[in-house]
Formats: C-alpha cells, structure tokens, sequence
C-alpha cells in the first residue's frame, strides 16, 4: 500500500523548502552584494560580464521575507549616480567578492527587472528602491 501525503502536510514541506531556499539565497548574497545594470544580453551564468555598466547598486544586506514567501529583500540603497549612457538590457547581482549569482533581464514592464525607462544618461540618478528578489516556487497539490 502507498502512502500518501496529504496536501496539508505538503504545502508545510513546500514552505519549509522555501524558506530554506530563502534563508540560503540571502546568505549567499551576504552583505553589500552589488546589483550591476548593463548594455545589451546578459552572458549567461559563470560567463564573464558582458555590455556597458551603466550602474552599480550596492546592497548593504538582504533578508528572507516571511517563511515560505519566497521572496529576499535588500535594504533600500538609495539613489546611485548612473556612470555611462546607454539603454538598460540585463542586471547581474553580485557578491561582494565579485561572483555572479543570478541575471535576467532588464525592461520597463514583464521583464526580470523593471524600471521607469530602460534609457539611463551618465550623471543622471537611478533608484532601485529595496529590490525584492522571488525565488520560484511551486505550490503542493494534493
């Protein structure tokens, strides 16, 4: 005879991984993880960084959302002054030892990071307000 897990006791698993996955994903920023904004398509992971930098924005720390959220917020950062011009494509997120952790795209709805205008000019300010970075997740069923 199988045993089955009720759907109860699956959505508690589901949001211990989850929480686990967030608690690990924070961790593993650490602090004052640097979210950089580019030029052009994003490398793919573990490949050197690609496009113009236009922006970093350091994150001072990142903390997990509540137990199975699956989301990590970084603390507000505040305004950075943008460093070159160009139209914005692909962010990578970076630990302060400069590994890259994740990327995606960059757009101004339906992308992995939206902003008010993908089109950055050099001197101008760029405010990211907290980022809330969503670990994908998939919800039990019974």
């Amino acid at each position: 005879m199988a045993t089955q897990i009720t759907s109860a006791v699956a959505a508690a698993l589901d949001t211990a991984a989850t929480a686990a996955v967030d608690d690990a994903f924070a961790a593993a920023l650490g602090t004052n993880a640097v979210v950089e904004i580019r030029t052009g398509a994003a490398p793919g992971p573990g490949n050197t960084a690609t496009g113009t930098l236009l922006a970093s924005v350091t994150i001072a720390s990142w903390t997990a959302g509540s137990p199975g959220a699956g989301q990590v917020t970084g603390a507000n950062p505040g305004a950075v002054t943008i460093a070159a011009s160009g139209t914005a494509a692909h962010f990578r997120v970076k630990t302060s030892g400069g590994t890259a952790v994740m990327e995606g795209t960059v757009g101004t709805s339906g992308a992995d990071l939206n902003l008010d205008s993908v089109t950055l000019v050099s001197g101008g300010l760029l405010d990211l307000g907290a980022p809330v970075l969503t670990v994908p997740v998939t919800a039990a069923t019974s």
